[in-house]
This record gives C-alpha cells, structure tokens and sequence, in this order.
C-alpha cells in the first residue's frame, strides 16, 4: 500500500497530534502536510489527501467520508480559540467579519446569533481590518489567542453552544475521503492517543523546533492544551455535531 496522504491543521491546538504522529511507527506510513482547516478540507473533497483533520461543518458535503481517529478538536468548556471579539455588547452588533479559515466556526456564530444570541447582524468576510463600534470578529485558533484581552467583549464560541444545547462540540474531526485498511486506523489512532497523553512533551519540543514561535506565552499555551482543548472523539461530541449539522439546514448557504 502506498504512503497515506494526510493534512492537518497548522494551529497550536494540533501539536499533540503532530507530536503523537511523529513519534510513531505509522509516520513511515504517511506522507503529511500542514495548512488551514479550510484547505484541509479542500483537499480532502478534491481527492489531494486521504485523510485530514476537517471542519465538522464540511464534512456533509463530502462525497463519502468515515471518521479516520477516535480523536478531534473538541470541548466541553471555553475553547478560548474560537470566539467573538468586539467593544459593543452582542445587542448592539450590526455587523459580524467571519474568519473564513474554518467552515464549522463561520456556521457555529450564525447558528449561535439566529438561535441563541437572537441578534441579526450582517456578516462578512474577515480581512484583517480595525474593528470599528458596532461591529465585531469571529476569530479562530493561534490568531483568537492572540487577540485575547484586546477587545473589552469576548464571547466563547464552544462555550455558549453549551449553553445553548447542554452539548459539548467538535470543530474539526480526523475524516477519511475512503476506506483504509483497519490496520493503519488502529496504528494512526495510537499515535494520536500517545499525542495526547504526552502534551507537555509535545509543546516543548515545538516551542524549541519553532524558536518560541507561540501565539501566547507557553503557560498559557499549556494550560490551552491540557484544559481548554477536549481531545476524544466520544459519543457525546459526536451527538452534538449531528445536532450542529441539523441546524446547519436552516441556512442555505
């Protein structure tokens, strides 16, 4: 059998899985890329990767898929990486700019705003500009944590679907555009487990390999890693994804 072709995120919430992956006998077995979920996404539909680590809202509008790992980005709290910024209170938002990077976060506000936050404001494509009064961001991953106190309202995305629904959420799943042999799945599953279970390793070994390169301090990032992010793919996040991509239906986008 050939190398499988996987894309995974480029974000810090993904180090454990690089980490996991790397350091297992399965990395003989892949070909990896890095980029956004967007893209990962893409290039799963298109037929580029075999596997990738996709947004949950792309995943209906594959022509076939299978969960590829008992593992995703998930919660079961605040995510603090998927959020609302801005300096007008919700009631007074006119106008919402989508980080366009991850499908599942774009819907999760506009599913928030319609059926929980009752506002209607317009959204729009984020392109990095000031926030002006009134308006306000969704911004997502390393760039949600770098923004973090920068704006005196912060509205947690993962956390008011909680609220909402009293179910956790998964904003991106390990997701095969094909059948593979169980054979890999249960060795890639592995080292994505051994990711997991080892975070402080696998922080510390990209914070050497990326000179520092971390979108808040490494405490922060830890404390991110270990607390915030609610790595298994259980039975309950996958519930609540089904309850997500039902109210996906109501927008016809």
């Amino acid at each position: 059998m050939a190398n499988v072709k996987i894309t995974a995120v480029s974000y810090l919430n993904t180090i454990p899985f690089l980490y996991g992956i790397r350091h297992s006998a399965v990395a003989d077995a892949i070909d990896m890329t890095i980029d956004t979920p967007a893209v990962c996404a893409q290039q799963l539909a298109s037929g580029q990767t075999d596997v990738s680590l996709v947004p949950v809202a792309a995943i209906p509008g594959m022509p076939y898929y299978q969960y590829a790992g008992n593992f995703c980005i998930g919660a079961v709290g605040k995510v603090r990486s998927v959020a609302l910024f801005t300096n007008t209170g919700l009631q007074n938002l006119k106008t919402v700019y989508l980080d366009a990077e991850s499908r599942t976060s774009v819907m999760l506000a506009r599913v928030l705003a319609r059926n929980y936050w009752k506002i209607e404001p317009t959204f729009k494509p984020f392109f990095g500009k000031k926030i002006n009064d009134h308006e306000g961001c969704v911004l997502i991953g390393d760039k949600a944590l770098r923004h973090e106190g920068l704006y005196t309202h912060r509205y947690d995305l993962a956390e008011a679907w909680i609220q909402y629904t009293g179910m956790p959420f998964a904003f991106a799943a390990w997701t095969a555009n094909k059948p593979l042999p169980a054979s890999f799945l249960d060795a890639f599953n592995e080292a994505l487990d051994y990711g997991v279970r080892h975070i402080p390793q696998a922080l510390d070994r990209h914070w050497k390999d990326a000179d520092s390169a971390l979108p808040c301090p490494y405490n922060t990032a830890l404390e991110y890693l270990q607390s915030n992010i609610h790595y298994p793919f259980d039975e309950a996040k996958k519930s609540g994804v089904t309850k997500f991509w039902n109210l996906l239906n109501d927008f016809a986008v």
